[in-house]
Order: C-alpha cells, then sequence, then structure tokens
C-alpha cells in the first residue's frame, strides 16, 4: 500500500526497534541470513533479509529513495546488500545497530544505536544542517559512531562551537569524501570485543554520501 503511492525522489523510512537474529545460509555471500523475530497474535514469526528487500523493490518506484533504520541484535546484514541483482537503481542504504554476528544493547531507555541517533539529530549544528538539507546519511551515520557509548573521544562532550570547528556544519562538509573514509572496515570491532559496532550498508552504485538524511 505504501509502495503504491511513492512517487519518484520520494523517501520511505523502515524503522525497525526490537529482536533480531541470525541463520546460516551457505548461497548467502556472508554465509548468514538476517532475521527480524516479530510476534502476530501471540505467535512467533520471522522477516527475513531477502524478503524485507524484495518486498520494497517489488513494489516502490525504482527511483524513491529507501532508508532502513534496524536497532536489533545480529542485523548488519539486514538490507541483503551484499546480494547482487536486487535493487536495482533505487538509492538506498540501512543503518544497522551491530554487525551479523554481534547483539545490540538496549539500555532500558531505547537501543544504544536509537539513541546514539537521536543525540545527533538533536544537536544544535546538525538540527541546523538537516534544516538545509545539508547532512547525508553517511555523515550522521559518522557521527553516530562518535556518540556510542564506552567511544574513547566521544563527541557527546562537545560545545557546538567545537563540534563545528571538529566536524564542520557547511553543505561543502556534506560532500567531502574524508566523511565516508572515517571508519575503515579494519577499524572495525571483533566478535568477541563484547561491543556492538554500527554497521552502514548499501548496495553497488549507491552512494550514501550523496543521500540527504531524510529528517
Amino acid at each position: 500500500e505504501i509502495g503504491s503511492r511513492t512517487a519518484p525522489e520520494d523517501y520511505f523510512v523502515f524503522c525497525y526497534s526490537g529482536h533480531g537474529s541470525s541463520v546460516e545460509n551457505p548461497d548467502a555471500p556472508t554465509g548468514l541470513d538476517c532475521l527480524l523475530c516479530l510476534r502476530n497474535n501471540g505467535n512467533d514469526e520471522t522477516m527475513v533479509d531477502n524478503e524485507i528487500a524484495e518486498t520494497i523493490t517489488d513494489y516502490f518506484h525504482p527511483d524513491s529513495r529507501i532508508l532502513i533504520l534496524c536497532d536489533a541484535c545480529k542485523s548488519g546484514g539486514i538490507m541483503d546488500a551484499d546480494t547482487p541483482g536486487i535493487w536495482g537503481r533505487l538509492k538506498a542504504c540501512a543503518i544497522s545497530g551491530c554487525q551479523e554476528y554481534q547483539c545490540s544493547v538496549d539500555t532500558g531507555n531505547g537501543g544504544v544505536m536509537t539513541n546514539a541517533l537521536l543525540k545527533c539529530i538533536n544537536h544544535k549544528a546538525i538540527r541546523q544542517m538537516r534544516k538545509r538539507r545539508a547532512a547525508s546519511v553517511q555523515y550522521i551515520f559518522n557521527r553516530m559512531v562518535e556518540f556510542m557509548p564506552d567511544n574513547e573521544g566521544s563527541s557527546s562532550d562537545y560545545s557546538s562551537d567545537e563540534w563545528d570547528s571538529q566536524w564542520g556544519s557547511d553543505e561543502e562538509s556534506y560532500y567531502s569524501s574524508d566523511y565516508s573514509d572515517d571508519y575503515s572496515d579494519d577499524e572495525r570491532l571483533g566478535e568477541d570485543d563484547g561491543y556492538q559496532d554500527l554497521n552502514l550498508s548499501w548496495p553497488g552504485g549507491c552512494d550514501p554520501s550523496r543521500i540527504a538524511f531524510p529528517f
């Protein structure tokens, strides 16, 4: 129903906060499928990553923009972005709470990823950028990483002026390729670190540093 109403350049935001899991799949590029663990009339149900991807690509306009926000365990591959031939020319990306082999923490007042996102988008400098549509999905993701707990040098202690000096707040900063490379795969945390590592994924041909964060 929602897909039938989308037009070119429209945004569809799929936000999920809840239980997640993964199962082995030897046909998947990473060997794992990500699952959303749902409840329906008291019964446990699951939604598999490729089901989510195929539903969106089957019913949404090919020139619409897709943002998935998934604060759940094992959610790093929830978009199934590494499976070729699914997403076509859709501009789509997903911010997930952790990698496929990690668990996401619930603080008792929302998930850690959700809290990092809220702190980020409510920061004075970023609110100003968002009003101008000058904050990309990549930029928001990189700043969310800074707001994760127990991350040395967290930007959560910065004043607005210090934030602008550190990260920049103008539209040129949005298009800077430096932001796309702030966190390389080599810096990701491993399975045994007891820490959740935020994940940003997108299909080939899509550049999250060129997609404005929609809200």
